[in-house]
């Protein structure tokens, strides 16, 4: 990151935002332009809520409760937002180090570390009978989603370590992925975006 403050903007969610193949990937690129100038896509908690709910994090009666919780609480659920920011930017601090082979940040580690901790505490089991033993999120406050998140963060486990986890070599963007492809070649987030403007700058530069 540039160490530069995201500009806060409105967005509309849509599904080429979530290119990640992994929900806590998705949630450090709801930042844009992370590498340039950087574009925060969660202007409030309630828009947390809605990207939480079009990510699948969430299901859309606990979006439901979460909204109401937030209008009835404003001053609780703006402190819940910088919680959830600060975990976007402790993610977001681990998976640079990992894409560039550098150590990780202490500070990263323990604010995820301490959110996932705070995930297991409120955290319970269910059985389904064909899927076998589950841990869910237990309680329906206004960190659910930020405890959510760094739970799914951990379970990354051995994919944190795989070299298909890339970061877009696209300019003004910075977004992380799985490469799923079969090669694995994949550069960019999204070919229709970053990987046609890389070629069209290849071409202006060309004709220079």
């Amino acid at each position: 990151m540039t160490g530069e403050e995201p500009l806060i903007e409105q967005h509309q969610f849509r599904e080429s935002d979530f290119i990640g193949d992994h929900p806590a990937i998705d949630f450090v690129n709801t930042v844009t332009g992370w590498d340039a100038r950087p574009r925060d896509w969660i202007p409030n908690y309630a828009a947390l809520v809605d990207w939480a709910r079009i990510s699948g994090i969430i299901a859309q009666a606990d979006a439901a409760h979460l909204q109401e919780l937030a209008k009835a609480s404003p001053r609780a659920a703006a402190t819940a937002l910088t919680k959830a920011k600060e975990l976007r930017l402790a993610m977001h601090g681990l998976l640079t180090a990992r894409v560039e082979g550098t150590a990780p940040r202490a500070n990263d580690l323990a604010v995820v570390e301490r959110m996932w901790r705070s995930f297991n505490s409120h955290c319970e089991l269910a059985i389904d009978p064909l899927t076998g033993i589950h841990i869910r999120a237990g309680d329906t406050g206004l960190d659910v989603i930020s405890r959510t998140l760094a739970d799914a963060f951990i379970r990354l486990g051995e994919d944190f370590t795989s070299p298909r986890l890339k970061r877009c070599a696209g300019a003004n963007c910075g977004w992380f992925f799985f490469d799923r492809s079969k090669p694995g070649r994949r550069r960019w987030c999204d070919m229709a975006t970053c990987g046609n403007a890389a070629k069209y700058a290849r071409h202006q530069k060309h004709l220079e």
